[in-house]
């Protein structure tokens, strides 16, 4: 996913990933929710197997991010990206495109012969997608395929939603997949009653920490304080998406107003890793710097 360098980004363009991705890529940024996440897929896998990658930090310079990856000590390269709604069919492509620079941003390349006769080890690929959208799933929905001829690129998309988790998985408040399909399902079901993203958020929170889930991420106050500000961030977005459609007199700029909602993306995250000066990035997001600040504080970067 390319970045925008524009001074100042335009509203339609600050989309580029949204709040709730924001969280799964947080949720799922260790090794146990990882073990929890590839579970979720029937699939097992021991902890001390997974070498996590924080890949962002190592695809920053050609600006492609993902919302959560990782490599296993028996050479798999994992990929994951959450989605809601939209069925993105070409996103196997973008998959391969990301893999492709994340091998090259990996050691295989670093400590082998490209050049030399002999194979060179590359990482084995998986990519998922999580869905947690509304419409139920059927079978030609489970895997996206693209065909570039010698080419075959294919994503498998798991269902991730908290009434689609094995029952015994749901109940346990320690997995991290239940506890993000819990927050989910009541951050969709209070959007459905007419709150907003940051009332959704706050009351989804609530619930889960009075049911246990994800009980280790919301004891951390500082994460709570800097996801409700961009929740409360994207319902300001949602007003200003409002008002350029009414202006505008544009259906997709009302869409992109109303229902996608242009929340915060998380190349501020990547940019205070790369050290860009934070008012630079208040300015180039039309945030502010004491939110910069929350974001810089919170997630150590």
């Amino acid at each position: 996913m390319e970045a925008k360098n524009d001074k100042r980004i335009s509203l339609k363009d600050r989309s580029v990933r949204n709040s709730r991705a924001n969280l799964f890529a947080y949720v799922f940024s260790d090794e146990k929710a990882l073990v929890d996440l590839y579970q979720g897929l029937g699939k097992e896998i021991a902890q001390e197997d997974i070498e996590y990658l924080s890949l962002d930090e190592l695809l920053q310079r050609v600006e492609r991010y993902n919302d959560t990856a990782f490599r296993t000590k028996d050479n798999r390269l994992i990929v994951f990206v959450e989605h809601q709604s939209t069925r993105n069919k070409n996103m196997p492509f973008r998959f391969l495109e990301y893999a492709v620079y994340a091998i090259g941003a990996l050691k295989v390349l670093a400590d082998q012969n490209r050049f030399g006769e002999q194979l060179m080890d590359f990482p084995r690929v998986e990519f998922y997608i999580a869905y947690n959208g509304k419409k139920v799933l059927d079978e030609a929905d489970k895997t996206l395929v693209v065909d570039l001829g010698d080419i075959r690129v294919t994503a498998q998309v798991v269902d991730i939603r908290f009434d689609s988790l094995p029952k015994e998985k749901a109940k346990d408040t320690q997995d991290a997949l239940s506890g993000y399909a819990y927050f989910a399902k009541v951050f969709e079901e209070m959007k459905t009653q007419g709150k907003s993203p940051y009332e959704s958020f706050v009351i989804a929170v609530g619930k889960s920490v009075e049911e246990g889930y994800l009980a280790d991420i919301w004891s951390r106050k500082e994460c709570v304080d800097v996801f409700a500000e961009t929740y409360r961030y994207d319902d300001q977005l949602r007003n200003e998406g409002r008002e350029e459609g009414r202006e505008e007199g544009r259906e997709e700029g009302r869409e992109e107003g109303l229902e996608e909602g242009l929340e915060l993306s998380t190349q501020i995250f990547s940019e205070l890793r790369k050290s860009v000066p934070l008012p630079t990035i208040a300015q180039r997001y039309g945030i502010t710097i004491q939110l910069v600040e929350k974001m810089k504080e919170a997630f150590a970067v």
